[in-house]
Parts: structure tokens; sequence; C-alpha cells
């Protein structure tokens, strides 16, 4: 759109006076004379054909059209001299996030309730963590992009390529809530009458129990739930018992949410919790910080 000859230099004039509220003031802000300051806003005056000033011996009142047309030049002035500081400051585009894949039990159950920790101490890097049960390889795409490091659940052995720290054992404990165990009292270590409840994502979980432990089974019957996470909280919520790893169930423990009904006994089977990355990623120094966080917080109190 084609704009007129504006004259700025009384509209900027104006727009200081009428704002701070006498020619002197505006003067001051604009680091001239306040008779250049009224000689302007005459010049302006002149051009528009109409009075914006009530010019008293100790005041200067606005006129109407004044009012009017004040909001939209400070505005404006604001916003040229908000592009020009962006102009004089460069912006500095943000690291992109850390992209860590997990098991969905590892990620909601441990990692997700700590990363307000790590955040808090290092706020300029970034996070962004997906849960899957699929093995993702360190440093290839994902569905939201690269995949820097991973959460793996095994007995290591992976590639060569990869860094790999031992984070904690899988211990395995069958917990309950309160509610649930006195409807459904255990004796020795029997599970005769139990409601096991298991996840898809760790097989057979309970075979492994029974094969280890020796219990009994007689009219016991699984649940079946697609991740940790679930099996955990329909544990809470009194459908049954579920065989979790004492890292995960720790928090629900503490709080009394659960109970563990064969304490202190416990399977551990030489799996374990282990994080792995590219041995030569171009994010190292950025895995490097977030390996140190997550070491530091696997020596903390699990239970």
């Amino acid at each position: 759109m084609a704009r007129r000859n504006l004259p700025l230099t009384g509209l900027r004039a104006f727009e200081a006076a009428a704002r701070l509220g006498s020619f002197a003031a505006a003067a001051g802000e604009l680091g001239v004379t306040a008779g250049a300051v009224s000689q302007s806003v005459r010049g302006l005056e002149t051009h528009l054909q109409l009075a914006l000033f009530e010019r008293r011996p100790q005041a200067l009142i606005p006129t109407p059209a004044a009012r009017s047309l004040l909001p939209a030049l400070s505005m404006s002035f604001d916003a040229i001299d908000a592009a020009v500081s962006a102009l004089r400051t460069p912006s500095v585009a943000p690291a992109p996030p850390l992209h860590i894949v997990s098991p969905a039990g590892f990620a909601a159950l441990w990692l997700l309730p700590r990363l307000d920790r790590f955040h808090a101490s290092r706020p300029d890097t970034t996070i962004a963590l997906s849960a899957t049960e699929r093995l993702v390889e360190p440093g290839a795409g994902s569905g939201d992009g690269t995949t820097d490091a991973c959460i793996r659940f095994g007995r290591a052995g992976w590639s060569a390529s990869l860094g790999c720290d031992f984070l904690f054992a899988d211990r395995r404990i069958p917990v309950c809530s309160p509610s649930y165990l006195l409807t459904h009292p255990v004796a020795g270590r029997s599970l005769a009458n139990q409601v096991l409840l298991e996840a898809l994502a760790v097989p057979d979980i309970w075979g492994d129990w029974v094969a280890w432990s020796g219990a009994e089974t007689v009219n016991a019957r699984r649940l079946s739930f697609g991740d940790e996470r679930l099996a955990l909280e329909a544990a809470i919520g009194g459908m049954g018992m579920a065989l979790a790893d004492r890292a995960f169930a720790a928090a629900a423990l503490r709080a009394g949410e659960l109970v563990a009904p064969f304490e202190p006994i416990e399977m551990v089977r030489g799996t374990a919790w282990y994080l792995v990355y590219p041995a030569d990623s171009e994010r190292a120094g950025d895995i490097a910080e977030f390996r140190a966080w997550l070491l530091a917080e696997c020596e903390g109190d699990m239970l």
C-alpha cells in the first residue's frame, strides 16, 4: 500500500509530548530542546489542519483528536524500536532437544518423574523422551528425528560401536495394594488364588518367578497389560499382584500405595537397565551431561 509523505519528526515529537505530558519531558527523551519539540508539533498540527493540544500556562492538554491518534503511534514506535533492537542483537537458535528413547515402563515409572531435576540443573538442554518397546538403534532415525541415546533392558553385549553404561539391576518383587492383600492373603511363598498381573513387554515374568521360587499357583489367574506401567497401575488399583522391578515400585511403596508381601525375597535374573549411545555422536557433549546426571540419579535410594 502506498504511504503518504508522513511528517515523522512531528509525529515522534507529538507522541512523546502526549505520552509524557510536557514538551520539556519529551525534549529530554528525544535529546532536543523543548522549543524544537514545540515547533515540530506545530508543524504537525499545520499538516493535519487541526489542534492536538490545548496549551495552558502549567499544562499541556491533549485534544480528542490527539487522544485518538496517540495509541496507534505509541504501538507503532514500540514495534519499530523492537525490530531495530532485534537487528542489533542477532538471535541464537536454540539447540535441538536431546532425543532419548526408552521402554514405556522405565520412561513413565522411573525416568519421567526425575526429568525436572535434569532440566533444573541444565536449563540449556531439553530432553525429548519417547517410549517404545521396539529395539531402537541410537544415532538412527525415529518417528521424531534422530535418536541420540536409548535405554535398553537385557544383558548388554550390543554393538561395539555403542557406548554402554550399566544403570541398575532388574530386581523383581511381588507387589499389591494393601486393600488387595486384605482380601487375598498370602501363605509362605504360595501364589494360590492370586490374580497375577503381567506386562506383555516382559513376557512370562511370573513363570520365571514360579520356576525360581517354587511357588504354588493353584487357582491363580493372570491378567495381561501392554507395559509395566499399566501393570503397576492395576496393582495400585487393587486388581491383583504385579511382579515389579523394585526401582519402578519404590515410590509407590514409600507412599503406602503398594506393599511387598514376600519381602525381603527378590528375584535377580542377571538382566539390567542400560544407557546406550553412539560412541562418536555429534551430540557427544550433551549426551555426556545426560549420562553423568543419569548415573548420579541411579546412585540414589530406590529401596
